[in-house]
């Protein structure tokens, strides 16, 4: 990636702090309770930055956003194909309807930021809801969700959006020292080993190639074959074997949809419960197994350096973004780390005043980015 301009310098850093505000929101959104039957529903207020993104930046500069949120979140919070997949969908849609509207109606005041919300939320659920079908359950009961998804839509997408004009007033950040920025973040620059290019290919179309395998005898030995190779890549973390384990409520999601909600022969035992049931759930969670494993084959081989090489081929007049992009995911860690370590807030607070409970939350996390972000230029600087 070529040098940034002063002027790009200053936009990358205020657009790293609005992209790691918003990561910061979803792990705020991981404390919230899920539903086995609804395992991708969440209040999504993270979409409260997407809108102003799209009002500042436009449409080809959401999408990019849209696309290292997504990715960033998942590459510390557990990636895997299918909740790569399932947040992408969800997002790239979400994100176009969002823009074309603002485009067609915003702009000419008929539309507000709260209905740009509502239908941005009801079509990031509709597009998740696509990918659990064809990737999870292909199952048309799935569908019958679609009330419960509209409704989530309009309370939580009509939340968000009523506090997109107050969000305008907290977020900005002016870096008077920006020239210094991009130097340490490069890191589009890097090359990556043809042999980690080879096996980052060969893992992400083996997670593909599983969505077509149905032979159970196949499914088990590629689970316990990844298992081993997440365990051997990182002998120091034991428990790495049983680490698809952390993301129960996906296995109870599929338990839920292949065990209730199938047809075929009985079993005796359990009436409720057919043969042809119990096998997909089984083949689901042995994909599913592999698809969360192969997490750690991809992070090893440095995949997130593939990715943003690819993102720089296909959005070349975006460096900003793209260099946001780094510097969010270089101080990811630490705004987690932020946010653990801060006192729980209530979900019944969040839920019930989201308002207030939201703009605290994300006063306090501007400051400690900005921070983060300004002590790192510090050290840098007297490095000699």
């Amino acid at each position: 990636m070529e040098s940034l301009t002063k002027q790009e310098t200053n936009a990358a850093a205020q657009k790293a702090v609005w992209l790691l505000i918003a990561v910061a929101i979803n792990a705020l959104e991981l404390a919230v309770p899920r539903l086995p039957f609804l395992p991708w529903l969440k209040p999504g207020f993270a979409n409260i930055i997407t809108i102003l993104w799209i009002i500042r930046f436009g449409f080809k500069d959401a999408l990019l956003y849209t696309t290292l949120r997504i990715w960033i979140s998942g590459f510390y919070f557990g990636f895997s194909l299918f909740t790569f997949s399932l947040s992408l969908a969800g997002g790239i849609l979400s994100t176009t309807v969002m823009s074309l509207l603002w485009i067609t109606l915003g702009k000419r005041k008929l539309m507000g930021t709260v209905g740009l919300a509502i239908m941005g939320a009801l079509f990031h659920n509709a597009g998740q809801l696509s990918v659990v079908y064809f990737m999870m359950a292909q199952n048309m009961r799935l569908f019958s969700q679609l009330p419960f998804m509209f409704g989530a839509a309009v309370i939580f997408g009509g939340v968000a959006g009523a506090l997109v004009p107050h969000a305008a007033r907290i977020i900005d950040v002016d870096y008077g020292r920006s020239e210094r920025i991009s130097s340490s973040f490069n890191s589009t620059n890097q090359k990556t080993a043809f042999g980690d290019k080879v096996i980052v290919t060969f893992t992400f179309l083996a997670c593909v190639s599983f969505v077509f395998v149905s032979n159970f005898p196949v499914l088990t030995i590629s689970a316990a074959v990844f298992s081993l190779t997440a365990f051997i890549l990182n002998p120091e973390k034991p428990n790495i074997i049983l680490y698809p384990l952390k993301f129960y409520i996906l296995f109870l999601f599929i338990a839920c949809t292949h065990l209730l909600f199938s047809y075929g022969t009985r079993v005796e035992a359990l009436p409720f419960i057919t043969y042809e049931g119990l096998s997909a759930f089984i083949k689901q969670s042995l994909r599913l197994w592999c698809w969360l494993q192969a997490a750690h084959i991809l992070k090893r081989f440095h995949f997130h350096q593939l990715l943003f090489s690819a993102l720089n081929k296909i959005f070349p007049d975006k460096s900003s973004t793209l260099e946001a992009g780094m510097i969010a995911l270089e101080h990811f860690p630490e705004i987690v780390r932020n946010v653990r370590s801060r006192e729980k807030t209530p979900i019944t607070k969040l839920l019930l005043k989201p308002k207030a409970t939201l703009t605290l939350y994300v006063e306090e996390m501007k400051l400690g980015i900005a921070n983060i972000i300004e002590n790192n230029y510090d050290k840098t600087e007297t490095i000699p």
